[in-house]
């Protein structure tokens, strides 16, 4: 059964979190040094990019590798509706 399906934004509106030292490193974009892949992903419904962040640098994975905070994409007004 289908839960859910969700399209996120461009990588271009990203913002990458990683934590150095135990500390949250924020980072505009995202990260590119390497070819990751996504693995999957968290939908949290906050306020604001600093609440995302925020959850983030709380996440497990952000210890072993990178959080990238991507708002989730939305249809134009203006799209056409599905027959």
């Amino acid at each position: 059964m289908l839960t859910g399906a969700n399209r996120l934004q461009h990588s271009n509106t990203a913002t990458t979190v990683r934590l150095l030292d135990g500390k949250p490193q924020v980072l505009d974009g995202p990260f590119s040094d390497s070819k990751e892949q996504l693995a999957g992903y968290y939908l949290i419904d906050v306020s604001n990019l600093d609440a995302a962040i925020a959850w983030a640098s709380r996440c497990p994975g952000a210890v072993h590798g990178v959080m990238e905070v991507r708002p989730v994409w939305t249809a134009p007004y203006d799209a056409p509706s599905a027959p």
